[in-house]
């Protein structure tokens, strides 16, 4: 069977394949209605608005900052 970038099979330990890795940016479009038809994923699930309205990981860096320059350092 010829490798496709972005899927990798995972055996077991005794060598059966087991699972498989899906990179899901590259193949979300194709593997999203899959998901949907065997109930994995409800698009009635809050999940996905808090993830729309989620910040980014540049955003949570700077209120990590923020607090951390908050914070009053005590010199001992």
């Amino acid at each position: 069977m010829n490798a496709i970038t972005g899927i990798f099979f995972e055996k077991d330990t005794n060598t059966n394949r087991r699972y498989v890795r899906v990179d899901f940016e590259r193949y979300s479009r194709a593997i999203i209605p899959f998901l949907e038809q065997i109930g994995v994923i409800d698009q009635n699930d809050d999940f996905w608005e808090e993830y729309a309205t989620a910040i980014s990981g540049e955003e949570l860096r700077q209120y990590m900052y923020q607090r951390i320059d908050a914070w009053k350092w005590s010199e001992k």
